[in-house]
């Protein structure tokens, strides 16, 4: 009878809707002997003093970067093998304690579009130049084309805090708990990455089918993973911007959440302060989010053939944007993918956490977020 209630509901779905996937949004020729001439002589010339080749040494650093890239990949290519599979999962087993408060006291409803920041902000990075500022290496492609397609953060912002005011606005009985309005914020932010999602190359070239299915397996990450990027660039170890704009100090969250809750707020900023020590910049993000999209074994998707492309080529555009950019950090490539794994395993516990209180009618209904959470249990 579940699985088809949860069919039902996915026939009906925002997702099968077009509202739901509209975004708002030449040489001269040389005998032998006259080529052998021509050859000594001009080497004789062009090699330097310092073996570098050429005269003037206009693309020695192109050449040493090129050739640094090229051994590079080869290594990490072998290491990896383009999957996100091989990558260990590190999963830990969900608590089975789940004596959460239903709402956080601290966080008020209303969502001011300023606020006053109580603690000093984490500095900024630092990024070494890695390269002469005359010749910066290109960026690939597909990162380029990726936050083209990056949501407007004001237009996002102003949608979701047009739709908490709605319901602050409702009779008393119908107004939501706090934490109804956090999952009414969650829901909202689902909308936009499902849009931001209808607009991705590859993605949008899939059917309706394989394009469910990969939203289904990854909708929870993409979410923690929204969350996780919006504290690297808030910069404060001790309190969480929400995506409307408010601050929520952690001392309160600590003191009026559950312990479930509690844990799984902190395990966040844990990977927020990972990222920050990993030095991961706006072209590196798009990537990620991208791969988090295309995460699902393809031999679930009727067409693994594009599916399998776009899993090959963002991990090849996000190694080449590594080596190249942060070529003193030969291995970030490989622990960025080790930290998706960390984010996938928090994401996961997250939507055990949200089951639960849906099961105990704290979660509102009829909407995206629930029809996911079902979706995974179908």
């Amino acid at each position: 009878h579940q699985r088809d209630s949860a069919s039902g509901m996915l026939q009906q779905s925002p997702l099968m809707s077009p509202s739901i996937f509209s975004v708002p949004c030449g040489s001269p020729d040389l005998s032998p002997c006259g080529f052998t001439a021509v050859s000594a002589l001009s080497l004789s010339a062009a090699v330097r003093a310092d073996r570098m080749r050429g005269g003037r040494n206009k693309f020695g650093p192109m050449y040493k970067r090129d050739r640094a890239l090229k051994q590079q990949k080869k290594a990490l290519i072998r290491a990896n093998g383009f999957k996100l599979e091989s990558v260990p999962q590190i999963m830990s087993p969900v608590q089975s304690d789940y004596s959460l408060s239903s709402s956080i006291h601290s966080i008020h409803s209303e969502y001011p579009d300023h606020y006053t920041a109580t603690h000093e902000a984490v500095p900024a990075y630092m990024y070494p130049e890695t390269y002469p500022s005359s010749s910066p290496p290109d960026i690939p492609e597909l990162i380029l084309k990726l936050l083209q397609l990056e949501p407007d953060e004001a237009q996002v912002k102003a949608r979701i805090l047009s739709c908490l005011q709605q319901e602050q606005g409702k009779g008393r009985h119908e107004k939501l708990s706090t934490f109804g309005l956090m999952c009414k914020m969650a829901d909202q932010t689902l909308f936009s990455i499902v849009e931001w999602a209808r607009s991705c190359i590859f993605f949008k070239e899939l059917e309706v089918g394989d394009q469910m299915k990969l939203l289904q397996n990854c909708w929870s990450e993409l979410l923690v993973f929204d969350h996780i990027y919006r504290q690297l660039q808030h910069g404060k170890e001790h309190s969480v911007l929400l995506v409307t704009g408010q601050e929520v100090d952690m001392s309160a969250i600590a003191a009026q959440a559950g312990s479930i809750l509690n844990t799984l707020v902190l395990r966040a900023q844990e990977l927020v302060l990972h990222l920050h020590s990993l030095q991961v910049d706006r072209h590196e993000f798009v990537c990620l989010k991208f791969l988090i999209l295309f995460s699902l074994d393809v031999k679930y998707l009727e067409n693994h053939t594009l599916a399998k492309d776009a899993q090959e080529k963002a991990n090849a555009a996000l190694l080449e944007y590594t080596v190249c950019h942060y070529p003193h950090s030969a291995d970030k490539f490989r622990q960025l993918l080790l930290w998706l794994a960390e984010v996938r395993a928090l994401s996961l516990q997250a939507e055990e956490y949200l089951y639960h209180k849906h099961l105990s009618g704290e979660v509102p209904c009829n909407n995206l977020l629930i029809e996911m959470l079902h979706a995974k249990r179908t």
